[in-house]
């Protein structure tokens, strides 16, 4: 004859395999949700549903580069710099730098020589000098050249409204 603790221990063994399949058929487990049988992902009918915008929000266009256009120059190559792909020669540019600081007039004087000191140079897409090289002129000179050369600043270049770096050269005049 059963006794009432096994009709209990019964009723709960039942609801616990009742409630076991329950789980396991809704997919309430700890299985993912995608992984239930028959889940297609409906949101509850109780949780709001943002409503999607009917077109997508209109990106902002970045502002253009700041700078200042640069047309490529004709004429030779450099003979002591070589350009990454990319960069655009343009010739002499003493006319578009920003600040050109001039050479040390001293050096001229102490090493009593003058003339016309051409340094090579790149400016990167920040209008620096990143590279800089002396390639003619009374070699006396030449460390002054290249100091102010270094120092220069451009307007950051541009080609078809686009960032780039340039190469060029810069002339220095000494007078004893």
């Amino acid at each position: 004859m059963p006794t009432t603790i096994d009709a209990a221990n019964s009723r709960i063994s039942l609801t616990f395999t009742l409630l076991i399949a329950l789980i396991t058929l809704t997919g309430i487990g700890c299985s993912k949700a995608g992984d239930a049988p028959g889940n297609t992902k409906t949101p509850p009918a109780n949780v709001p549903v943002a409503a999607k915008p009917a077109e997508p929000a209109a990106k902002k266009d970045a502002p253009p580069p700041v700078g200042k256009e640069i047309k490529p120059a004709a004429g030779p190559a450099l003979k002591s710099i070589t350009p990454a792909e990319g960069t655009i020669l343009a010739g002499v540019l003493n006319d578009i730098a920003i600040e050109l600081p001039p050479p040390d007039a001293e050096a001229a004087k102490a090493a009593n020589e003058s003339g016309t000191v051409t340094v090579e140079v790149i400016v990167n897409e920040k209008g620096e000098v990143s590279t800089s090289s002396v390639v003619s002129g009374p070699t006396s000179l030449w460390s002054a050249a290249a100091k102010a050369a270094r120092m220069a600043r451009f307007d950051p270049p541009l080609h078809d409204g686009k960032p780039v770096k340039i190469a060029g050269v810069l002339t220095y005049e000494f007078k004893k």
